[in-house]
């Protein structure tokens, strides 16, 4: 016998923070982070020009990075002022293997003040905030500890993002296994994965780290490995938002219940707090209301 229970309805909650899936990375501002997939170098040129191109106009510091010089000069070919912007420094152009040291692998922390650093500096220099657009392909096809290092620095990148004048577009190529980039797509609240509209995804714009929008069978593994690796070094405690959280099915769920579990057994206590009342009443199948989840 199957039981179906929908814990939460889908478009019932009025005023959630909604999740955007983007047509195109324009119209974007600072504290906007965004994951957009590609499929080909025509298809990263057609993604990276406009985008590049608002920064120009928006007179912001432009900086592409990427795994070949030669490719990524390529793909600014058509972008207006490209030799100008070069030779001035408003575009700097790098590889990926001159920011993170292919020896040491990604340092999360590192990276993230690195790029608080480069804002400060644009913005001495009188631009408008950093504009940055990073085809981070090579980090993902690394191995699975690198891949959670890239987990925790998303996590921290975002929530980054939304404290100075940084706007960050996230390329990844769209040939990586499915279960590389659904983890990576759900730590950007800005989404661009083909056709695929966003459900949910994780984002620290607050106090706590925040699951928000939709969960279901199809979101569940992927918000389990992100929450389990973002989280797990934790000291102590983590607090996970769910006020914004508006749909959940039984597998998001359970879900949750493995991550405590996952969490608990590495000494960190994930705490759920503001748990609208059908989704805390779905919480509730696997014993997470009492003292876990605190629901309004």
């Amino acid at each position: 016998m199957t039981i179906r229970v929908l814990c939460a309805m889908r478009g019932s909650v009025v005023g959630v923070t909604a999740l955007r899936q983007l047509a195109s990375p324009t119209g974007l501002r600072p504290g906007d982070h965004v994951f957009w997939t590609f499929d080909d170098p025509s298809d990263f040129s057609a993604a990276v020009l406009p985008y590049l191109d608002e920064g120009r106009r928006l007179s912001e510091q432009l900086l592409l990075i990427g795994a070949s010089r030669v490719a990524l000069l390529g793909a600014l070919a058509s972008l207006p002022g490209r030799d100008e912007m070069l030779a001035s420094g408003q575009l700097e152009v790098r590889l990926m293997a001159e920011i993170v040291d292919p020896a040491r692998g990604l340092e999360p922390v590192e990276q993230v003040e690195s790029y608080r650093g480069e804002v400060a500096a644009a913005l001495g220099r009188g631009r408008t905030g950093l504009r940055v657009a990073a085809d981070v392909t090579t980090l993902a096809q690394r191995g699975s500890v690198d891949r959670r290092q890239l987990h925790v620095y998303e996590r921290l990148a975002d929530g980054m993002t939304a404290t100075v004048a940084l706007t960050a577009l996230c390329l990844y190529d769209s040939s990586l296994d499915d279960d590389v980039l659904r983890p990576l797509a759900v730590l950007h609240p800005d989404q661009h994965h083909g056709g695929r509209e966003p459900l949910g995804c994780l984002c620290e714009r607050g106090p706590w780290l925040s699951l928000r929008g939709e969960v279901d069978q199809s979101l569940a593994d992927a918000v389990l490995r992100a929450l389990v690796d973002v989280t797990r070094d934790a000291p102590g405690e983590v607090v996970l938002d769910l006020a914004d959280l508006d749909f959940l099915d039984v597998a998001g769920a359970r879900m949750l219940a493995t991550a405590v579990r996952l969490l608990g057994e590495v000494g960190v206590h994930l705490r759920m707090v503001r748990a609208r009342r059908l989704v805390g009443r779905c919480l509730e199948l696997f014993d997470l209301a009492d003292g876990q989840a605190i629901c309004t």
